[in-house]
């Protein structure tokens, strides 16, 4: 392990440790705000729960399509457990949900893992061109409706459109690496990108998708903080959406723990809350999203380790 590589290890967790520091801090000294939320609850975390069971539905529907792109035939509820088995594995450190997705696709429908990871990446485009769009609708229509907005966040919506739109349309450089295992999982991952990005209306199909996630993320958040005594219209929380997707998509802790809730703060700072009421809503949301995760994870998990052990006993022996 190179100097570089701990480093940024090293930085990773002290970041996350830090930053859940703070939110315990936060969660200790706004106990009596933060406990009248779970204490009578009403019908607004029902909703919540409700909210993040169909975004997580419409977000699997995503990789649904772009597995099916690339001639997976994985149907629409299989694809719903395995997706479903992946969140709750990534409660775990090192991703190890997504690492059970890719397993269950290799055993199952026979995928290698270089084009699983093409599907993540062209996701995760196709996630950073969504949530511009979304930030740019929010910010306009806030910005239409007498609201203020701060010049950090219109520059960060700008980035993320030029950033997905030249990573959609500049074609990847082949492996500067002719042989060995990094230049054939480069060559795996760089063909099925090459794929997808041929195959425009499964792109804009996804898009359209995840811009519906986006919108059922906002009116989580516009509830999520009205329980805090922050009442703003969906606009302002259709800027701050964008931020969970992308901590969904990058984050290298388990669940996420720390870099969404950092993100979803920091973009609520941008939109004039303060940090302690964004880190709280942040956290009323986490906390109906692991209920979630544990009651829908352990359903598809089971699911999907009764379907690998059946196919893995039909399959010949190899000699």
């Amino acid at each position: 392990m190179t100097r570089r590589v701990t480093f940024r290890r090293a930085a990773g967790v002290t970041i996350q440790v830090l930053f859940v520091a703070a939110l315990v801090a936060v969660v200790v000294t706004r106990w009596d705000d933060l406990a009248v939320v779970f204490e009578d609850p009403g019908r607004d975390l029902a909703l919540i729960a409700a909210l993040v069971v169909v975004g997580h539905f419409i977000n699997s529907s995503e990789f649904w399509l772009l597995y099916r792109a690339q001639g997976v035939p994985i149907r629409l509820w299989e694809n719903w457990m395995v997706f479903t088995a992946g969140q709750l594995g990534n409660l775990l450190p090192g991703q190890l949900g997504t690492v059970y997705r890719f397993r269950y696709l290799k055993v199952v429908h026979d995928l290698p893992y270089t084009r699983s990871g093409s599907s993540f990446g062209a996701n995760l485009v196709i996630t950073l061109a969504s949530s511009g769009i979304a930030g740019l609708v929010g910010l306009v229509a806030y910005w239409l409706g007498g609201g203020t907005v701060r010049v950090f966040v219109v520059v960060a919506v700008a980035l993320l459109i030029v950033g997905s739109v030249v990573l959609a349309v500049v074609p990847l450089p082949d492996s500067p690496w002719s042989t060995g295992l990094v230049a054939r999982v480069w060559s795996g991952f760089r063909s099925g990108w090459e794929d997808l990005r041929q195959q425009p209306a499964v792109a804009l199909q996804v898009l359209a998708l995840d811009l519906a996630k986006y919108v059922l993320v906002a009116w989580r958040f516009q509830l999520a903080f009205s329980l805090l005594g922050v009442d703003e219209p969906i606009w302002y929380f259709l800027v701050i959406a964008p931020a969970a997707g992308i901590a969904g998509a990058i984050s290298f802790t388990p669940g996420g723990l720390g870099i969404r809730e950092a993100l979803v703060t920091f973009a609520a700072v941008g939109m004039g809350s303060q940090f302690d009421v964004g880190l709280l809503a942040a956290t009323v949301d986490r906390g109906v999203m692991l209920a979630t995760a544990l009651v829908l994870g352990t359903i598809g998990y089971a699911y999907c380790t009764h379907r690998m052990r059946t196919i893995s006993g039909t399959k010949p022996v190899q000699d």
